[in-house]
């Protein structure tokens, strides 16, 4: 990656950041509303016992990272940590800049606060990179389990919502998981637009590993294929893989980055899938 190229991208990581904590603070936080994922929890614990969001997300995502690495390998890069402490750094600043509640329409509130936080997070996936949090949870639960990711995900941002609930009261649990499923919507239809899916072409010498990560951990199916180099004339495995969602590229990408720099891989979007797993052919 070049050095401009390099910038351009904790350029927009860094301005997703911003966008996604003046979203948090100005709208999530002042109004008790839990969103899902670690900003959730920490805005739980923000109003229990007292301590600043942007920390506790920085705490529970240094830990996150830690037991990934530990249980899932170094799957993570640098651009997700600097994701991830640029975004708890622009929440307590924002939490100190905005400190008055813009709106007491919780309503309003869900909508603007999951626009921004939406379109924030999408633009930090856009650069291949994540904020950490609960999908490395979900990761842990389908190696360990056999949990689907989506599943995990959902099953944890519930969770969430459903202490929300409890502390806050059950209104404002409905809100958050309102709140939760604007939130992922926006960042699908920022990330992919409409009915876009990726398809990814691999081919390398561990071609096999890559194979068994895409079957068991994104639980995606792949085709193999025999391909000839029209250089040399080497025999070689070609991977085909049809993925729903740029979370499951990101991870894709960087597992192939560790496993294989010199891979041969190659993204392009699809308008639309017909089969198992995608829509039904009709």
């Amino acid at each position: 990656m070049t050095q401009r190229a390099s910038f351009k991208n904790l350029f927009y990581i860094t301005l997703g950041a911003f966008v996604a904590a003046m979203g948090i603070d100005i709208f999530l936080v002042p109004n008790k509303i839990a969103a899902g994922g670690v900003s959730g929890i920490a805005t739980i614990l923000h109003y229990t016992i007292h301590v600043p969001v942007g920390m506790t997300m920085l705490v529970i995502n240094v830990f996150l990272f830690i037991l990934a690495f530990l249980l899932l390998g170094p799957a993570f890069g640098l651009k997700s940590i600097y994701g991830t402490v640029v975004l708890s750094v622009f929440v307590d600043l924002f939490a100190r800049w905005f400190n008055i509640i813009y709106t007491h329409d919780i309503l309003l509130a869900v909508i603007f606060g999951d626009l921004l936080t939406g379109i924030g997070l999408a633009m930090i996936f856009l650069q291949d990179a994540s904020t950490g949090g609960t999908d490395i949870i979900a990761m842990i639960l389908n190696k360990y389990i056999g949990l689907d990711i989506g599943q995990g995900l959902l099953l944890i941002d519930f969770t969430v919502t459903f202490f929300a609930g409890l502390f806050f009261g059950w209104e404002i649990g409905m809100y958050s998981l309102l709140a939760v499923l604007v939130n992922t919507n926006t960042i699908d239809y920022v990330v992919e637009g409409i009915k876009v899916s990726f398809k990814v072409i691999i081919i390398s010498e561990k071609w096999k590993d890559i194979r068994d990560y895409v079957k068991n951990t994104l639980q995606r199916g792949v085709t193999i294929i025999d391909a000839e180099g029209g250089y040399e004339g080497e025999k070689r495995k070609m991977l085909w893989v049809i993925l729903r969602r740029r979370r499951e590229l990101v991870r894709l990408k960087e597992f192939v980055r560790e496993k294989d720099g010199n891979a041969f891989l190659t993204v392009s979007t699809v308008k639309d899938v017909f089969g198992k797993g995608f829509k039904r052919i009709k």
